[in-house]
């Protein structure tokens, strides 16, 4: 049994074989080239992992409660941020020939026996088009590598081997799942304590900003039972005035990009916790299932549940469009200002 999926990355062949692609390019006369060939090949590298959406893979692993991207100076990014320049420049600043593995960390919500994390690396692989190096327990509780090589070519099978007999001596990145949570979230907290979380809704990222970790945790668990009640056919993505939730918020870096953060009231502290008794419960703990609860045998229910849950949705999509207009306008003013200086 296992609660984390560890994907092995090899930063060393992705950039010997991006630099192998242009120097073939310009042989065949092409000019144009990347200013820091190697800093994108790397980028190249994850974006397949970034894109991907692993809920979908293959429904039989369970829920997933996020997946994260780890560089081996220690920073831990959710797979759904934007990864710095910085931390990818660091890591091509070192020997190109031997560069350290990134790892992708898909964690699940209960663990999960050997066979059926096999199952999905698997699909996985055949959904990317691209073998794997998988890392996990097996059976007998040992941690081990797995190949996933397709149809790989032999030369290729033996790279991939040689992977895999790496990713076995690699024992100090194979986080578990508590582990994993508990490094991203103390990578992700402001000096001050602030917390935040990425929320995707209507086709695009939001960064919502929280008092502490606690806080910013609670509103990550309550997205998340929110989507897993629409799964389970609780109501139509229309109810609650979407288009679609792509995902469950994420843990999230504070903002240095020009990103808004707007501040929210978590669901425990906003009227009273009612956005929790929408599921059945007062927190994430005491939340039922959508089939165990009252919504689901009785129309009424139904209908309380729905309304508790939209009214604190509601809350939420018109807190952070507000916050996000207020920072539009303020740039859009700082920037006439800076015209009228010129």
């Amino acid at each position: 049994m296992d609660d984390v999926i560890r994907i092995r990355i090899d930063a060393t062949l992705a950039v010997a074989e991006f630099l192998a692609q242009l120097a073939e390019q310009a042989a065949e006369g092409e000019t144009a080239a990347p200013a820091n060939p190697a800093n994108r090949a790397i980028f190249r590298e994850l974006a397949p992992f970034r894109l991907v959406e692993y809920s979908y893979i293959d429904p039989d692993i369970g829920a997933i409660d996020g997946v994260c991207v780890g560089f081996a100076d220690g920073s831990l990014f959710s797979v759904s941020e934007d990864i710095p320049e910085a931390v990818i420049d660091a890591l091509v600043t070192q020997d190109l020939a031997d560069l350290p593995p990134i790892y992708i960390y898909i964690l699940l919500a209960e663990p999960r026996p050997a066979s059926a994390i096999d199952h999905f690396l698997e699909a996985l692989a055949i959904h990317l088009g691209r073998p794997l190096i998988g890392v996990f327990r097996d059976a007998g509780g040992c941690m081990g590598g797995h190949c996933y090589a397709l149809d790989t070519p032999i030369a290729g099978r033996e790279a991939l081997a040689q992977q895999k007999n790496r990713s076995v001596l690699e024992a100090n990145r194979h986080f578990d799942k508590a582990r994993t949570l508990r490094h991203l979230a103390q990578s992700n907290l402001a000096a001050d304590g602030r917390a935040f979380a990425q929320i995707t809704y209507k086709f695009a990222p939001h960064v919502a900003e929280f008092g502490d970790a606690a806080k910013r945790d609670d509103f990550i668990a309550w997205s998340r039972t929110l989507c897993e009640w629409i799964y389970s056919r609780w109501c139509d993505w229309q109810d609650l005035g979407l288009t679609e939730i792509l995902r469950p918020a994420e843990m999230a870096t504070a903002p240095s990009d020009g990103t808004v953060a707007v501040r929210l009231i978590a669901p425990a502290d906003y009227d009273g916790g009612q956005p929790w008794r929408a599921f059945g419960g007062v927190d994430a703990a005491s939340a039922v299932n959508f089939a165990q609860s009252d919504a689901a045998s009785s129309d009424e229910s139904l209908r309380q549940s729905l309304a508790a849950a939209r009214q604190y949705w509601s809350y939420v999509t018109e807190t952070i469009a507000a916050g996000e207009a207020v920072a539009r306008a303020r740039a859009d003013t700082r920037h006439r200002r800076g015209m009228k200086l010129d």
